[in-house]
């Protein structure tokens, strides 16, 4: 922990590291004033005036320790304190930088904007077990309900080193990398758990072609950073930068990209790792029968190494909303949003606990200037507003009242243009409660053929009320069909239903949704839809197959080129026979 962090006080008064804004300035400069008014008051009548002589020292201390960090916030070093000494236009122009100069927009050499976090949410490393000596570690996700013991855990930073591992292992392997799946499809009892976070190194990259290569631990976030100097954006991805490229690839993952659809569509090639440590190169015309035994494909036969995928300009978008019944939206977004060149992003949230209405947000290409400061997302080192309006909305109906009819027609009240790259860069730190012990917040996720919107959102309600179900929101999607991942989530055009809900820790709790969770697979199922993977692994066998009809196709892969069945998760754990 910083020391920051520690003694928060201590370090505004006592030290010249790091960075302050104007708001903090003002206010701990009252406070020093005010506490040395008071302590003078205090020693002059209590004691005597000359015992007020060594609060002095103090004083100019605390003052000179934050007029420099204040002066650090927009890049100014501790010798423009020696300003004072000019006379009249010094003293004028210092109290200038100090009070009143906005800081730097982004870090400097002094650090981090106030506030602000210096890296992306991330998952912590393996846990390890206090009365074991053994090498044993404990692999959990996101959600802090599948903890899975693992024999030992290796962090490869080399793809030789990672070919090694995968080719000399004599047990299951499990591979990992930002674990922010919610279902244990990163682990595998008594596996070698892969950690692949260090495997991120960028290996190509073409302005002309808009095009990158990496390694499959690189995060969106890292490819954002680098890309955002040319002015480009990642074509398709997930709402969150925090993924890995080569989870993201495994699980397919889509974002709220119009005329777009899931990640596979912008992928040009990659390099896979058989269960032998052979490197082979596949993309849709190149060993095509392994680049859709890959994506998508929750590490069944390969290991994803590298991938080139595709990029854009990264352009200003202008958010616009309305807000609808439920039964209106399917017509509203064939006729102003599926064709529209114009939308980049769009999604719909319909509001529990009735879910009548839907409000329609869609991100439109513009020429008007950026609301925002900065091209890319700044993070926050804490999101308490959004921690206490998330519980706020799950502890009860009135709480998810405010939300549909006070706080968002708040939210959306004010004009907002951002940057492509800024709107497609959030950090997952924003949706963590402050504990995961005896709640966790959850996603599913359901893909419906578009025609059938308003027959499954009415059924998906009707579920919902009869379970008493928590559910914070649903988000709805667009994807365009599938080019031929053997585990397409999206056989056509297809409305995704993301699920947002809470529950319980304990057992019987996990059980309960269990039992709605397989009645919306099977609504899905009978309307040609399927459900997404990456989540709980609640569904029998049967419903698996049903939903995923490719799927043999894909054991007989893994049968042929992983025979000792040496790629394991939950997932195959539960549904390779």
């Amino acid at each position: 922990m910083a020391f920051k962090d520690k003694l928060p006080v201590s370090y505004l008064l006592f030290t010249n590291r790091g960075r302050i804004n104007r708001r903090s300035y003002w206010t701990v400069s009252i406070f020093i004033w005010t506490s040395f008014y008071i302590l003078f008051t205090l020693l002059t009548y209590t004691i005597s005036y000359s015992a007020t002589w060594f609060i002095y020292p103090l004083l100019f201390w605390a003052l000179i320790a934050t007029a420099t960090k204040r002066l650090q916030d927009s890049d100014r070093s501790i010798y423009w304190l020696y300003s004072v000494l000019i006379p009249v236009f010094g003293p004028i122009v210092l109290i200038y930088f100090l009070g009143f100069k906005k800081g730097n927009v982004s870090s400097n050499r002094y650090g981090n904007v106030p506030g602000s976090a210096s890296d992306y949410f991330k998952n912590g490393n393996a846990q390890e077990i206090p009365h074991l000596k053994t090498e044993e570690r404990i692999i959990n996700d996101i959600t802090q309900l599948n903890p899975v013991l693992v024999s030992k855990v290796a962090i490869p930073a080399t793809i030789e080193e990672l070919q090694n591992l995968i080719k000399n292992s004599e047990i299951p392997i499990s591979i990992g990398g930002g674990r922010f799946s919610m279902g244990g499809q990163t682990a595998s009892s008594n596996s070698l758990h892969i950690d692949m976070r260090k495997l991120n190194a960028i290996l190509d990259f073409s302005i002309e072609n808009r095009t990158i290569t990496v390694q499959a631990g690189t995060r969106w976030c890292d490819i954002q950073q680098y890309i955002d100097q040319y002015n480009l954006s990642i074509k398709i991805m997930q709402t969150y930068a925090n993924f890995t490229v080569g989870g993201s690839l495994s699980v397919n993952v889509h974002g709220r990209y119009i005329g777009m659809g899931a990640v596979i569509l912008s992928v040009k090639s990659l390099k896979v790792i058989l269960a032998n440590g052979e490197l082979i190169k596949t993309s849709p015309t190149e060993n095509p029968e392994l680049f859709y035994a890959s994506i998508g494909c929750y590490n069944a036969a390969m290991v994803i190494a590298t991938a080139e995928f595709e990029l854009e300009e990264n352009i200003l978008v202008k958010r616009i909303q309305k807000k609808m019944k439920r039964e209106e939206y399917k017509k509203y977004f064939f006729e102003n949003i599926r064709e529209n060149e114009k939308v980049i992003f769009h999604n719909g949230d319909i509001y529990p606990p009735h879910y009548k209405n839907i409000r329609a947000v869609s991100w439109m290409k513009t020429d008007e200037k950026p609301t925002v400061k900065t091209k890319l997302m700044p993070l926050a080192a804490a999101y308490p507003i959004e921690r206490y309006f998330i519980s706020a909305f799950s502890r009860s109906k009135f709480g998810k009242w405010r939300r549909e009819y006070i706080i968002d027609p708040l939210l959306y009240l004010s004009k907002k243009v951002h940057w492509r790259n800024y709107e497609a860069g959030y950090d997952v730190a924003e949706l963590e409660p402050e504990s995961r012990k005896d709640s966790s917040y959850i996603l599913q996720e359901y893909f419906i053929p578009a025609i059938k919107f308003d027959e499954f959102s009415t059924q998906m309600s009707e579920i919902f009320i009869r379970y008493n179900v928590n559910v914070l929101n649903v988000s709805i999607r667009h994807a365009k069909a599938d080019p031929g991942s053997l585990l397409a989530w999206a056989k056509e055009e297809v409305f995704a239903f993301v699920i947002w809900h809470k529950q319980g820790t304990i057992a019987a709790e996990k059980n309960k949704v269990a039992v709605w969770t397989r009645e919306l697979i099977d609504a899905a199922i009978a309307l040609n839809g399927s459900y997404y993977l990456p989540y709980q692994a609640h569904a029998t066998n049967e419903q698996f197959h049903k939903a995923y009809p490719n799927a043999q196709k894909l054991f007989e892969i893994k049968k042929q080129l992983d025979p000792e069945f040496k790629f394991r998760n939950v997932i195959w754990d539960t549904y390779y026979k």
